[in-house]
């Protein structure tokens, strides 16, 4: 059973849980160009295969998706997740990271990752996070340093990253 946690709110945004009503919103932003691309999966999505995809990911324990808020007027700016997540071995991959077209460039999502990060450590006790990137997005890449993730190897024209969780989030 998948746990459930309140809106957390850290580094000037609030995470909310991901809910139904949230999905036809989310998928606009992860199909458009540009966007959907940076995805493995890249294929445009419908809002049916999007609700077969939620009600999966509703039943799985270890897999966290949540909406971007801003705190000052509860707008949606993006989407973020955290899954895989093994409390056993203190680790988690994070991704699932999209925009909304009106929030980009602003720095809301970087601050919405640092959250998660924080999430991460905080709520799940997990002591690092992992992701992959796609070699082709330089731009997410730069970013994911400034986090403080390390690469750690490439494969298939993905890069791997890895950042411990530690005081200075």
């Amino acid at each position: 059973m998948k746990p459930i946690f309140e809106p957390f709110e850290a580094k000037g945004v609030r995470l909310r849980p991901l809910a139904t009503e949230d999905l036809p919103l989310t998928l606009a932003w992860r199909n458009r160009e540009g966007v959907r691309q940076q995805f493995i999966f890249s294929d445009v999505l419908t809002l049916e295969s999007h609700q077969g995809w939620f009600r999966k990911y509703s039943e799985k324990p270890d897999d966290f998706v949540f909406v971007v808020q801003d705190p000052e007027n509860g707008v949606l700016v993006g989407q973020v997740a955290i899954y895989d997540v093994n409390t056993s071995a203190g680790r988690a991959e994070i991704g699932r990271f999209v925009v909304s077209p009106e929030a980009a460039g602003q720095g809301k999502m970087r601050r919405a990752i640092e959250a998660l990060l924080v999430f991460a450590r905080d709520k799940l006790g997990l002591s690092k996070a992992y992701l992959e990137v796609l070699e082709s997005n330089l731009h997410a890449a730069r970013i994911y340093e400034r986090l403080g993730f390390v690469e750690t190897g490439r494969q298939d024209g993905r890069v791997a990253m890895e950042r411990v969780l530690d005081d200075s989030l």
